[in-house]
């Protein structure tokens, strides 16, 4: 389609025979955020408005939503139509230096209008685009000037685009009144059910900066009233490089001066051989809001109900599936979704088959069998709020003989392996479930009318067979009732998996059909451009589709229904966190008790994608473990749960992973076909976790013979392993050999390198890379060491005496350096031959005073006396404890513009949320872990609870809602920009300031969170091979009963709050001081029973029941 783009200098347009805008871009710069496509035309457009009283009518002016003529010249192009009474003429042209303007002629006659601009918002690589918009839309950098014609909004990417920081400026020179900057402004929640921008009703755009995750710069003419002809403009000007801070507004004269030559000069255009769309075909069919009699009709039996001041908004069921009635979704920002995977897997490398899906009707997405990122078969979602509907899978029903899009339901049902959408309509009830097989991996679809009513229905799917969508389309075989698609040769799947291949089937009444459906009859089939397998079904009162995949070529049927596959992934949960379950005596804690029981078996769920197919809902991407995530949620679910084969599995993998030169790892890889794509560096403390996991597993399981486990390494260079293997304890040894060499000079302090836990605080000044030192990461190090010495005591005693000597010394070192004056910083720095603070109360350089990961650390390592305890305890609650949970540093770092001075992301992200809004779940977490270390029981419950999603605004006063059984990552203050946020962070300490749910599942927190429950509130460990009862329950639970498992038997915990301990197992009494404890040095450990101990209360086919009193 060149004869479509236009070219000046460094800039061009593309447009679409739709005359949608493409793509844009300035040097290697993609300037929108998205490219259109045929089916969903562009985010950026044009809106005639037109305004009667308290009634606004809107009209689109360009575009496959428009009706307009379009044409297009060498550096101009245009659209012409009439609306209403008013004839139109808008015309792009690209001027010279980067400059653009679009003009639009009006004529009427007494009709009050303003035309909107509005443009999303990429300024990044195609490539970081495409790896995730909403990432990106967190380093656009904002600001609004008041120009000579009213309001120009200037953006800058803050994020290194290799070596440049693209820019961009919209601005008016007919006047621009209003502005808004992000696509939730724009179109608001409730695009997701009318398809139409919220904001086209309402009399003004926000008036307001917003830095979110949809960059979308929105500019609102003056209001005029037409007596004949009328004009109004827009411009833009872009640079591909603005290396310093937007400080003021520039190109005010360069542009004016562009615009008066190319005023006087006229390109001849030719028209465009369109593309077009009908404009009933964006309409979208939703379902209708369910009466509280037919809720209570469809589920009887209810429990964790939601319910705001206007009803019922979401609920669980009896096997703990989740259900979202409309009224929630509409509220919500983050629009519910889920996550389902074939089989019942435990081996990371086996194949999985994965299927995402959203509530606002993408019923299928992201379908992908192996490397979630390479080997995709149908597209991820590219949008929030659901504007390009060509992606994932999708639905039209057929109403007065057009097509439309099945969309919002009346509710949404999720369970651990499927997503139920249920549409209430005037005469009928359909369904649409899909579901995946525990016994072979393949998904189904089913839709079914509940009153056998007919329909007509189209059901698309945008197939890719790759990372993304790309000119090497996919090898699509037709049949019948299926269709087989496989990777095209030039693919990066079919390099490595040359047998990939999926299979479509769908049931007898279906057919394939020419994607020409979608557009008008006078529409030219050669222009029709679509990835998209359509499949009709006519007359039908239900109909089914299937997905299997095979990355051998051989396709394996499973032939399982709904419930039996329902019930098996449901007894495979539970078999996976050993039947756990939770009651109270207490009956007021019930319901508090019952959230846990729920969200455990959620994030069950949550840790398995994590683990299995490592994505999330807004981190798509991803197909790798994190060294450092892979060693906390995975490893620490599988020891609590005691399947310690899938632990050593990890293990195998882990290590095979290390680098043969150095010692060391990558801060991320790909562990399938693609292991040769993994990160470039590491941050200081990713040397330390494979040796953590190795003591923790030796601690726990006595497996000594893991050590002569014979592994390769990974070459640095090549990215291949090595044909020679070696011992897992000679890798042990490479490591520690790494962290000995890598120390400050003259100290047993760990230098930085790219950083540490917290990956925002990247290193922006090289020279801290070899110069600072993490407190954390010390604290990490010496409790790694000195567990790992203690592992090996009996089976290696010099290495282990000189690994104690080791962990002494860098607690030695930390206590000389690191807390010489009371106080832990979160950094030191070495300047010749002292250290300065950084992040401490004397800290001159970042002015933020503490750090909460070094002071839970040296808790959780015992490196603290019982007064420093004391001490940083006081800290934590009086600078970082918030009604939301603890945060990472007592003030956010500093924001200047998005240009960096100390580090990189927290000093570059325009959005307060993530790591960067400071309440990042994971540290709280280890937070709870802390407080039950000190046996802190109120404290540490009260930690587990208030990041509970479930119910959550009745533990968490300023919370708003969100999803309630996904883990959220994070709880992100409700803060338009940085600047707002750094003037009003103590609202968030007092509750004023309302919080929000960040990225959802994809984390090695809920991992965490079920080890922290189960091995440390509940106190249910082994060590050794013997049972360790060690609980830190709160007192106001009363007595407290847990059903889990030990090695496989099945037991039942009750927990006693008497004043003496006592212990009693089937009856019997145990006498507590005969019974060895563990170590503890704050409190009390708990007790160790053996296995033949436990034994000999044991009778042959009788429940073990063990009764405790601390």
């Amino acid at each position: 389609m060149s004869e479509l783009c236009l070219k000046e200098g460094l800039t061009s347009f593309q447009f679409l025979t739709t005359g949608d805008l493409g793509q844009a871009t300035i040097g290697r710069a993609q300037l929108n955020q998205v490219k259109g496509n045929l089916l969903d035309g562009s985010m950026t457009n044009l809106y005639l408005r037109m305004k009667e009283g308290n009634q606004i009518s809107h009209y689109p002016l360009i575009g496959v939503r428009s009706q307009s003529e379009f044409a297009i010249g060498d550096n101009q192009a245009t659209w012409q139509g009439e609306v209403a009474g008013v004839t139109y003429l808008v015309t792009f042209t690209l001027g010279m230096d980067n400059t653009w303007f679009w003009d639009v002629q009006l004529e009427g006659d007494g009709q009050k209008v303003d035309v909107i601009l509005g443009q999303d918002i990429g300024l990044a690589t195609v490539d970081s685009l495409l790896a995730n918009e909403a990432y990106i839309s967190q380093y656009v950098d904002y600001k609004v000037f008041d120009g000579n014609h009213g309001k120009v909004v200037c953006a800058r990417q803050n994020q290194d685009q290799g070596g440049f920081f693209p820019y961009l400026q919209l601005g008016s020179l007919t006047g621009a009144a209003h502005f808004s900057t992000d696509g939730y402004q724009f179109f608001g929640k409730a695009f997701k059910m009318t398809n139409q921008p919220s904001v086209l009703a309402e009399r003004t755009l926000a008036d307001e900066i917003y830095q979110y995750e949809m960059g979308y710069i929105a500019l609102q003419s003056q209001e005029i009233t037409l007596n004949g002809q009328a004009h109004i403009n827009f411009y833009g000007v872009a640079a591909e490089n603005h290396a310093d801070k937007i400080s003021e507004l520039e190109h005010q004269e360069q542009v004016m001066a562009i615009y008066e030559t190319i005023r006087q000069a006229k390109t001849a255009t030719s028209a465009v051989k369109q593309t077009k769309r009908s404009a009933e075909a964006f309409k979208i069919i939703n379902g209708l809001p369910l009466e509280a009699r037919e809720i209570a009709d469809l589920y009887p039996n209810r429990k964790l109900e939601e319910v705001a001041e206007d009803g019922l908004l979401s609920f669980f069921g009896e096997n703990d599936e989740h259900i979202v009635l409309q009224g929630k979704e509409m509220q919500v920002e983050r629009s519910h979704g889920h996550i389902i995977m074939s089989g019942k897997q435990v081996d990371a490398r086996e194949e999985v088959l994965t299927s995402t899906s959203y509530m606002y009707g993408a019923f299928q997405a992201q379908v992908v069998l192996g490397n979630t990122s390479m080997n995709k078969f149908i597209s991820n979602v590219r949008n929030p709020l659901n504007f390009f509907k060509a992606t994932g899978q999708r639905i039209y029903l057929k109403n007065q003989g057009i097509y439309q899009l099945l969309g919002m339901p009346s509710l949404y049902e999720v369970g651990f392996n499927y997503s139920k959408w249920v549409y209430k309509f005037a005469d009928d009830q359909l369904e649409v479930v899909v579901y995946s097989m525990t016994e072979a991996p393949e998904i189904e679809l089913t839709v079914t009318s509940k009153r056998q009513q007919s329909y007509d229905i189209l059901v698309t799917q945008e197939v890719i067979c790759d990372d993304v969508q790309t000119a090497n389309k996919p090898e699509l075989t037709y049949d019948l009732k299926h269709v087989i698609a496989r990777p095209n040769n030039h693919s990066l799947a079919f390099a490595k998996y040359p047998k990939l291949a999926y299979q479509l089937a769908w049931s007898a009444s279906g057919q394939a059909i020419d994607n020409q459906v979608w557009f008008t009859e006078a529409t030219d089939r050669q222009l029709v451009d679509l990835n998209l397998v359509t499949i009709e079904f006519k007359d039908v009162k239900d109909l089914n589709m299937t997905v299997q995949g095979s990355l051998t070529g051989e396709l394996i049927t499973a032939n399982q229904g709904f419930t039996e596959a329902k019930a098996d992934y449901q007894a495979y949960i539970k078999q996976l966190n050993n039947q756990f379950n939770l009651s109270s005596s207490v009956s007021q804690k019930a319901i508090e008790v019952e959230r846990f029981n729920t969200v455990i078996n959620w994030y069950t769920h949550n840790m398995l994608v994590h683990y299995l197919v490592p994505h999330g809902l807004e981190q798509f991407g991803g197909a790798a473990w994190g060294t450092r995530d892979v060693c906390q949620g995975p490893v620490e679910f599988f020891l609590a749960t005691q399947n310690y084969d899938v632990v050593k599995n990890i293990l195998l993998i882990l290590f095979s992973h290390q680098f043969e030169e150095t010692g060391n790892w990558p801060q991320w890889f790909m562990f399938d076909e693609f292991a040769e794509i993994t990160a470039g560096e590491s941050h200081g403390d990713i040397i330390v976790w494979p040796l953590k996991v190795v003591a923790d597993y030796l601690h726990t399981t006595n497996d000594y013979s893991i050590l002569d486990e014979k592994i390769p390494y990974m070459n640095y260079q090549t990215k291949t392993f090595t044909k020679e293997t070696y011992t897992l304890m000679e890798h042990v040894e490479r490591e520690i050999s790494y962290i000995e060499d890598n120390f400050l000079p003259n100290t047993y302090l760990s230098c930085y390198g790219d950083g540490d836990w917290d990956d925002t605080l990247q290193p922006f000044d090289s020279r801290l890379k070899e110069d600072m030192a993490s407190t954390w990461t010390v604290a990490l190090t010496y409790q790694t060491l000195r567990n790992f010495s203690q592992a090996i005591a009996e089976k290696l005693p010099k290495r282990a005496a000189y690994l104690a000597k080791l962990a002494e010394n860098v607690g030695a070192d930390y206590r000389q350096y690191m807390l010489k004056d009371g106080i832990l910083p979160g950094f030191i720095l070495q300047e010749n031959d002292t250290f300065d603070y950084i992040v401490h109360p004397h800290d001159t350089k970042t002015g933020i005073d503490y750090r909460l990961l070094p002071m839970t650390r040296s808790m959780i390592s015992e490196l603290f006396t019982a007064a420093e305890v004391d001490r940083h305890l006081q800290v934590i609650n009086d600078n970082l404890l918030f009604p939301d949970g603890v945060h990472l540093m007592s003030q956010p770092a500093n924001y200047d513009g998005g240009v960096s001075t100390y580090f990189k992301r927290a000093e570059q992200a325009a959005n307060f949320g993530r790591e960067v809004g400071l309440q990042y779940v994971h540290a709280h977490i280890r937070y709870s872990e802390a407080m039950a270390k000190l046996g802190h029981a109120e404290e540490m419950w009260q930690a587990l609870s208030v990041i509970n999603p479930i119910l959550i605004q009745d533990y968490v006063p300023n919370a708003e809602i969100r999803q309630s059984n996904a883990y959220f990552s994070s709880s992100d203050g409700k803060f338009n920009t940085r600047y707002e946020a750094a003037a009003g962070f103590k609202e968030l300490q007092t509750g004023q300031r309302a919080v929000k749910g960040g990225w959802r599942i994809y984390s090695s927190g809920p991992g965490i969170y079920i080890n922290q429950l189960i091995s440390n509130l509940l106190g249910i460990r082994v060590e050794n091979q013997q049972l360790v009862i060690d609980p830190v329950i709160a007192a106001d639970l009363g007595t407290v009963t847990f059903e889990f498992a030990f090695l496989g038997q099945p037991l039942t915990i009750v927990y006693g709050q008497g004043e003496a301990s006592s212990l009693t197992i089937n009856g019997q009494k145990v006498d507590t001081a005969s019974l060895k404890r563990t170590a503890n040095r704050y409190r009390q450990g708990g007790v160790i029973i053996s296995q033949e101990d436990l034994a000999g209360y044991q009778k042959p086919g009788q429940k073990t029941r063990i009764e405790y009193s601390k």
